[in-house]
């Protein structure tokens, strides 16, 4: 993003507004702190009743949220198309409602003691499916929402929605599931989706700026690959995220949950705490980026910020207790909260309106659509040579991967 300077003579230009002031935004707001409770809440909690109370191993783990997160590898890309073109608080309002409809059928079946691994992958596919065709109308609302000059502040402010869902997703969601089994987890997402349909019938959304006749859903994605293909640096960011989403994100996000149990002994369910504390890292990190406004070579924040990562998840991998993952798990969050801001703001500033949605759906692919393939994979390798190493290669290549297009790709340490 580049900012003009104020003429000679005149006074620094007033800091613009937050975007909190903005109150469409506002409201999208609050709708994301409930959306993504349940969010980081669902996948803790499927695996932790597949782990706990189905007592599967860390394959059948990975593989429920390989089936959680399978809808977004076929859906994702056509709801960006959808953003672009439809109403996009109509489509959220469905798919939120749709959500909410899917836990408590599974609340329904948690209490009737009727749950069992097919099932579970049922339900995890529904539940997928509606959080898929809603993801990339979400990101695609922030730039239309606020001005240009607030995006990078708004993308921070939402960052702490998400991780304040991080923190208290799956710590809410364990509360309710020791005071009401496996139902009362349930429930508790059922309840916070219908809220934040609340918010989204107050929401004033300005229309789509795509004109012309509509196309096939293949001419419209083919227009926003274009637009990234054809920048080299936006083309490498997005490689890395796909990267990311394969190695360190299900390394992280699932793998770890089986690692608590199976070489910490630990309850998986215990796996809550530090995933709330890699969100209270991410808190801070973005709470300070908000404060400091923007900032340029975001391109080379963002590929530090993922080498970080990536040291710290090969330790974590190697430590042997559970105090020692907890420390590991808030640095972590630190790093974390630099890597979501910078690649959300170097996407969102990099693209015009009119593409926002398809390329969100792009962005939804490489963190939702890939990362239950990634986690597959692992459970496959972690069945065979143990959880930390898994999580340790997985670091491994990751680092090896973002230090080579850090050396080689000035244009993208130069984005921003």
């Amino acid at each position: 993003m580049t900012t003009s300077n104020p003429p000679a003579g005149q006074a620094e230009s007033v800091k613009p507004p937050g975007p909190m002031s903005v109150r469409p935004f506002r409201l999208l707001w609050f709708n994301n702190v409930g959306f993504f409770l349940v969010a980081n809440a669902q996948r803790f909690v499927f695996g932790w009743l597949v782990l706990d109370g189905l007592n599967e191993g860390e394959f059948e783990q990975g593989l429920v949220v390989f089936t959680l997160g399978l809808p977004a590898a076929f859906l994702v890309l056509q709801a960006g198309v959808w953003a672009d073109r439809w109403d996009r608080r109509r489509i959220l309002i469905a798919t939120q409602a749709g959500g909410a409809a899917v836990m408590a059928l599974a609340a329904v079946l948690a209490g009737a003691d009727q749950l069992n691994l097919n099932v579970v992958i049922l339900l995890t596919l529904m539940a997928g499916t509606a959080s898929a065709i809603g993801q990339p109308v979400r990101s695609s609302l922030v730039p239309a929402l606020v001005s240009k000059d607030q995006l990078f502040g708004a993308i921070a402010v939402n960052a702490i929605a998400i991780t304040a869902s991080l923190i208290l997703g799956p710590v809410l969601a364990k509360l309710a599931g020791d005071a009401f089994g496996f139902s009362g987890a349930f429930w508790f997402q059922c309840i916070l989706l219908v809220t934040g349909i609340v918010f989204l019938l107050r929401i004033e959304i300005p229309p789509n700026e795509s004109s012309g006749p509509k196309r096939s859903i293949r001419s419209e994605l083919a227009e926003a690959g274009r637009h990234i293909w054809q920048d080299s640096a936006l083309r490498t960011l997005f490689l890395l995220l796909f990267m990311a989403s394969m190695t360190i994100n299900p390394a992280i996000m699932v793998t770890l949950q089986a690692h608590v149990k199976q070489e910490l002994d630990r309850d998986s369910g215990d796996a809550a705490v530090p995933f709330a504390l890699m969100g209270l890292g991410i808190a801070l990190s973005s709470a300070f980026l908000m404060k400091k406004g923007d900032m340029n070579n975001k391109g080379a924040a963002f590929q530090r910020a993922m080498m970080t990562g990536a040291t710290i998840t090969f330790i974590m991998g190697q430590v042997s207790t559970f105090g020692q993952v907890l420390i590991l798990a808030l640095l972590m969050g630190l790093a974390g909260g630099f890597y979501i801001n910078m690649n959300q703001g170097l996407i969102q500033s990099s693209t015009p309106q009119k593409l926002m949605g398809r390329v969100m759906g792009v962005y939804a692919m490489s963190q939702a659509g890939l990362m239950p393939i990634g986690a597959l994979g692992l459970g496959a390798i972690a069945d065979r040579i143990g959880t930390g190493d898994t999580i340790s290669f997985a670091a491994v290549v990751a680092f090896v991967t973002v230090a080579v297009t850090y050396i080689r790709s000035a244009e993208l340490r130069k984005l921003g």
